[in-house]
């Protein structure tokens, strides 16, 4: 009889902790899915613009600082964004790439940008931190082009 309650105990508790792990997933998955948009957004603009996102208060655009409960951090990738906490992961695509390195007056060529891409493969924001985002006008290989920036 004690072994039947305690089966049905840890049966109990088991459901629980899923659920609750669900719920933190869930809230991961929602600030993974509302941070493209806002870098989508800018990246829609046809002229020069500059936000500024933050993962709690302090940004244009502010991302909630707790995903269920927990503090977590936002990492970009030029095509997609994850957030996680504790080895919990949630992912979600970008519609128009990013690149991650602040770009300088003047003139680039195609392999420099894609060089400047490579050693920029990724930005991670923590809580009460920020980025600027930033939409820009550079000339690429002598041909003007308006493009998307994600820097601290």
């Amino acid at each position: 009889m004690t072994l039947a309650a305690l089966i049905l105990l840890a049966g109990v508790v088991a459901f629980f902790l899923a659920q609750q792990q669900e719920a933190r997933h869930d809230a991961l998955q929602s600030i993974a899915d509302s941070a493209p948009g806002i870098f989508d957004e800018v990246s829609r603009i046809k002229g020069e613009t500059n936000i500024t996102i933050s993962v709690g208060p302090g940004g244009t655009q502010e991302l909630p600082g707790q995903a269920g409960g927990e503090r977590y951090s936002l990492t970009l990738y030029p095509s997609y964004v994850a957030a996680g906490f504790d080895g919990e992961r949630a992912f979600a695509v970008l519609r128009r790439p990013v690149h991650l390195w602040e770009p300088r007056a003047g003139t680039y060529t195609a392999a420099r940008a894609a060089d400047l891409d490579t050693r920029h493969p990724s930005l991670t924001i923590s809580v009460g931190g920020s980025v600027i985002v930033s939409r820009r006008s550079l000339t690429i290989d002598g041909s003007p082009t308006l493009e998307t920036f994600v820097f601290p």
